[in-house]
């Protein structure tokens, strides 16, 4: 993870990936819990990408009765959908693009094994910054590669030092203990 800047300061833009969210498990889970209230103490809405949205939507309704635990955590204000990106913006898709290359690369998968959802991460940090919603963008997956990828390929966009990876394990860890 880079240190160029403190994810946990007002003007950070957080984009969060499934991993995160399949590693806390259900609603009472108390790595669940922990996520939440790390968000509300640090002032955090965790954006997500439709893709993302979709991923877990998809959910049984283990922990509410009639509510994924992703809508649950929507309606309750501490996560949000992300718009679609926007594809004819140049550089949505170029990031898109390097990020997939850069992610087959580096996990010797072909491009088109590549999730879009990983893609989508980078799309809506770069769509976000570029629109001034947020300095800053902090990148929570539990993919390294993917992770990187955002990170080096943001960077190499006109984000430089404006994007930082957050492996979502160590997240889960750094709040539960």
């Amino acid at each position: 993870m880079s240190e160029a800047f403190d994810p946990i300061q007002a003007d950070v833009l957080w984009v969060a990936d499934t991993g995160l969210f399949v590693a806390c498990g259900r609603q009472q889970n108390n790595k669940y819990t922990a996520l939440e209230q790390f968000t509300r103490r640090n002032d955090i809405t965790l954006v997500i990408p439709q893709r993302v949205y979709d991923e877990l939507g998809g959910a049984p309704d283990r922990s509410t009765p009639g509510q994924t635990p992703i809508n649950s955590a929507i309606d309750a204000g501490w996560v949000a959908v992300a718009d679609e990106p926007d594809y004819t913006n140049s550089t949505v898709s170029q990031v898109m693009d390097d990020v997939r290359t850069f992610i087959a690369r580096t996990s010797n998968r072909r491009e088109d094994q590549i999730e879009k959802a990983d893609t989508a991460l980078a799309a809506v940090a770069a769509e976000r910054l570029g629109a001034g919603d947020g300095e800053f963008a902090c990148v929570v997956t539990t993919d390294i590669d993917a992770g990187e990828g955002i990170v080096s390929v943001l960077s190499r966009n006109g984000f430089d030092d404006r994007v930082q990876f957050k492996n979502g394990f160590e997240l889960i860890e750094e709040i539960t203990s």
